[in-house]
């Protein structure tokens, strides 16, 4: 299946599930990208969070059933996972304009939202103005025991207006923090921007700019680190606009869709995914070429 298809595929699973629990590690398993990948990947496609889509389908089907007037509006509440008659109607009317019980009117109008599908092909193509990201080639390497060493922050998954990544690759360009791990000899001459350590309760993951030296490297003041078992790696060649963050939207599912599509399938037990910058990075170019590392192995 292609990028577009395993999106469509999470949307059964969700649909089949509005009623009950979802489970976001399912549904990004259906995907084949990391749980704290979906939301952000879902925001960008939808321009709405994961969420915010789910609750409005739930109160879409509300809508319907109280005009069947097969269950009561307490019966509605719980069986769409609302804790209480008030909860449940307050976000009723929030959504729809109407109380449950004005919904019941045959004459009543509803703010229906609509069951996505995903039909969109990633392309070279213009759209809206700008390249959309797409897959150079992939590349497959084997990478030693490494220690990822870099400056850290803790980012918030999905659509995060706070993101602090731009900032921390910023401050660390303006007091040239690099240079000691420059001096270490790293096993990938690149800039790389490592994430993992995904916390679902916080929606949050640790987010660290910096380099791949050799496992046992010392660890400059200021800096954390990880160390990385020996793993093969998928290696994504993604083109497209830095400017306006096609190329960082779509690294990761592109990546693995090249990783399918030759054999082998994500490693996610490795609990990390990376992206790998040219030493001559510019955010605000309008196109250029990142790499993005996969964990993998032979499927």
């Amino acid at each position: 299946m292609n990028a577009f298809e395993r999106m469509n595929a999470v949307i059964e699973y969700v649909e089949a599930n509005l009623t009950g629990e979802i489970d976001y590690a399912k549904a990004a398993r259906i995907a084949c990208c990391p749980k704290d990948q979906l939301p952000r990947l879902f925001a960008y496609l939808t321009e709405i969070p994961l969420s915010e889509y789910i609750r409005r389908r739930r109160l879409t089907l509300c809508a319907f059933e109280l005009q069947q007037g097969k269950r009561t509006v307490l019966e509605l509440a719980l069986h769409y996972g609302y804790d209480s008659h008030a909860a449940f109607s307050r976000a009723f009317k929030e959504f729809h304009g109407l109380t449950p019980s004005q919904a019941r009117s045959k004459g009543a109008v509803f703010a229906l939202y609509p069951r996505a599908v995903f039909q969109a092909q990633i392309t070279g193509k213009e759209r809206s103005g700008c390249k959309v990201a797409m897959l150079g080639k992939i590349e497959f390497l084997d990478l030693p025991a490494v220690r990822m060493i870099g400056k850290k922050v803790i980012n918030g998954a999905g659509d995060n207006p706070d993101n602090p990544v731009p900032a921390l690759w910023a401050t660390c360009f303006e007091e040239n923090a690099f240079e000691p791990l420059e001096r270490s000899f790293p096993v990938v001459d690149r800039y790389v921007g490592w994430m993992g350590e995904y916390d679902q309760e916080t929606n949050t993951f640790t987010y660290l700019a910096g380099m791949l030296l050799p496992a046992g490297s010392a660890v400059p003041e200021g800096f954390d680190y990880r160390d990385l078992a020996p793993c093969r790696v998928g290696d994504g060649y993604i083109n497209g606009s830095f400017a306006n963050g096609d190329v960082f939207c779509h690294a990761h599912e592109l990546t693995v869709g090249g990783i399918l599509e030759n054999g082998h399938e994500p490693d996610y037990s490795q609990g990390w995914s990376a992206e790998v910058y040219p030493k001559d990075l510019s955010f605000e170019a309008e196109e250029g070429t990142i790499h993005y590392f996969c964990p993998c192995r032979k499927g």
